[in-house]
């Protein structure tokens, strides 16, 4: 065994690419995971203060803010580590600060725009969805923080000059400040009412976007000088920049009834089911926040490989990231899944231990879900982001179609049926058009 883990820590070592893999993952991971694991604290507290029902209703709010957030602010950090990246490789600086100079402009002018857009809709969506007034106000609140999710092309120059220890800090620092604040109230007083707890939440949101901006342009100033990225020009093929960015966009934003509107399908079953699902989807983002690093350490790598024209050895990465997660996550996920009665009805009580079943299964599901996490990024480097966005409609409609047909009939469990089928069809038409690109280069 020891003598496995020496050769694994060589070829590693001798590997540029799974040697800043390794430490940016590891460094992703640490900020991931450790920001997950005291979120699950911060949604504990909260549960403890407001009961299931209010909780509840924070979550209906936050979702609503997101959605709104996803379809209408561009977040341009794909577009800046693609072809910021491709001007590293080629040693072009000035050209990557008009990258990060553009995709700063996008970010803040689509921030402000949804911000707008978000507070004043509130009342609209409320009233077609006869929301109450109390819904409507903790969503407007939510939507003060949206004018600060401009951390887009921050989060992209940070990875792109592998600071992913700064990106980690950030995510634990943040996290920290929540839980501290609440854990000073709940010193204080037993129960804390619904509109102050959104705006605890809102405000330490605010706190973490602005502690990622300060570390940017930290960045930025040592580097080439604050001064040199104002003066930086447009680009010129702007037009593209601004194009992939928007089909990224869109393949981020049909993956909402995914990411947000399970939420409003559960509470058309009860109210507090929502704060039962909300938490299954706490505790799995905590084995995303394991997997998922990997893919914001690999991006821009694909990147580098793909301008190299080494697609082959990119897939191949791909598949070996697979087979270790299935290697070791599938034993973890099978004790996690089996013993979930026990632990959830001690933690959260015996409403949530009613529903291992569908803790176990969509923890099993996900597994498989996250062992594929490197064909996305691999997938938009590639330059496929058109492809990605109507093979995500295609599954997301198939996906929200069936929850809604399904969640009356079989309840919760509805969701994880479909969301199983949502993942296979996105994952496996993937894997077809890649091996498609694949032996089409190595003609």
């Amino acid at each position: 065994m020891k003598r496995k883990l020496k050769e694994a820590f060589i070829k590693i070592k001798s590997n540029d690419f799974w040697r800043k893999l390794f430490k940016n993952s590891f460094y992703a991971i640490m900020g991931e995971g450790g920001s997950s694991v005291i979120n699950l604290f911060v949604v504990f507290l909260l549960i403890k203060l407001l009961g299931n029902d209010k909780y509840a209703i924070l979550v209906l709010a936050q979702s609503y803010m997101s959605i709104l957030d996803l379809i209408i602010n561009l977040q341009s950090w794909q577009s800046v580590i693609k072809f910021g990246e491709e001007m590293r490789v080629k040693n072009k600086i000035d050209r990557y600060l008009e990258y990060i100079k553009l995709g700063t402009i996008l970010d803040v002018s689509t921030a402000l725009l949804c911000g707008i857009i978000s507070f004043f809709i509130a009342p609209l969506v409320g009233s077609l969805f006869n929301w109450s007034r109390e819904l409507i106000v903790c969503c407007q609140i939510f939507t003060a923080e949206i004018y600060f999710h401009f951390s887009g092309t921050p989060i992209a120059v940070l990875r792109l000059e592998n600071k992913f220890n700064l990106v980690a800090l950030q995510k634990i620092i943040s996290a920290a400040i929540k839980l501290i604040t609440l854990l000073v109230i709940v010193f204080m007083t037993p129960k804390m009412s619904l509109i102050v707890a959104v705006i605890i939440y809102v405000a330490t949101d605010i706190i973490s976007h602005l502690i990622l901006v300060v570390m940017f342009f930290s960045v930025v100033h040592r580097k080439w000088g604050i001064k040199k990225l104002f003066k930086s020009k447009i680009p010129q093929n702007k037009g593209e920049f601004i194009k992939y960015t928007i089909w990224c966009t869109l393949g981020d934003t049909v993956d909402i009834p995914v990411l947000y509107l399970d939420v409003f399908v559960v509470s058309a079953l009860k109210l507090e089911l929502v704060t039962v699902f909300k938490v299954f989807k706490q505790i799995m983002s905590i084995l995303s926040k394991l997997a998922s690093p990997i893919y914001q350490a690999i991006f821009p790598q694909f990147s580098t490989l793909v301008a190299k024209g080494e697609f082959k050895r990119g897939y191949d990465a791909v598949i070996r990231i697979r087979n270790a997660v299935y290697k070791y996550f599938i034993p973890l996920i099978i004790l996690v899944g089996l013993s979930s009665p026990i632990w959830l009805k001690v933690i959260f009580g015996e409403l949530f231990s009613q529903y291992w079943y569908v803790l176990f299964i969509y923890l099993i599901v996900h597994t498989y879900a996250l062992s594929y996490t490197t064909i996305h990024p691999y997938f938009t480097a590639l330059g496929k982001v058109k492809e990605g966005f109507i093979i995500c409609l295609i599954a997301n409609i198939v996906y929200l179609g069936l929850a809604l047909l399904l969640t009356k009939h079989i309840g919760m469990i509805a969701i994880v049926i479909s969301y199983t089928v949502q993942i296979l069809i996105v994952i496996l038409t993937k894997k077809k058009i890649i091996k498609k690109e694949i032996d089409s280069n190595d003609v």
